[in-house]
């Protein structure tokens, strides 16, 4: 019997996992298009550092928002494409899981670096587009995609300092940076 509560206990805190990484994952996709978070900048100057600001902060949810217009734009004609757009995905993905589950890895870390795994995934998979005269699509997935990453980028407002009350948070010695965290994942609903 012993051996049964054991289990039970593994699947539970599997389960348990599971659960707390679905939640953050749906606060994550709640900050990033929460209605209240977006207005105009004020000057062509704010709108730049904003954007950039944005860009380097959600930069994850660019990337797979252009990979799933590319995606969808292949998908009536150019199914092995796609295929093969899914499986460069995977190991992009496998690669990404190896670096989590080995953090302190120097071949990972150091030798195989991120960014050198990210220019062979773009050089692969834009050669395969080439050669598969996916261009098109891939032109018109990015015409579609840029304009919506960069009107997000210049209008979302919750990473401006003065918006979300980090300088607050600052000029306290980062007290309440917590506090203004919990308080927003407390008005998205959860807890």
């Amino acid at each position: 019997m012993a051996t049964y509560g054991g289990v039970l206990r593994r699947s539970a805190a599997v389960v348990e996992h599971a659960r707390d990484s679905a939640r953050s994952t749906r606060r994550a996709l709640a900050r990033f298009a929460r209605p209240q978070a977006f207005a105009a900048p004020a000057d062509a100057e704010a709108a730049a550092v904003r954007a950039v600001r944005n860009l380097r902060s959600f930069r994850l949810h660019y990337a797979l928002l252009l990979w799933v217009l590319l995606l969808a734009s292949l998908f009536p004609r150019r199914r092995a494409t796609m295929l093969f757009l899914m499986a460069a995905s995977k190991l992009a993905l496998f690669y990404g899981a190896l670096l989590r589950a080995f953090p302190n890895s120097a071949l990972l870390r150091r030798i195989v670096d991120r960014r050198l795994v990210a220019a062979l995934l773009m050089a692969v998979v834009g050669a395969e587009i080439v050669m598969t005269s996916a261009v098109p699509q891939f032109l018109l997935a990015m015409a579609v995609g840029a304009p919506l990453v960069l009107l997000h980028a210049v209008f979302r407002t919750q990473d401006d300092p003065a918006a979300s009350g980090e300088d607050t948070a600052a000029g306290n010695g980062g007290e309440l940076g917590p506090i203004l965290e919990k308080k927003e994942d407390l008005e998205l609903g959860s807890q």
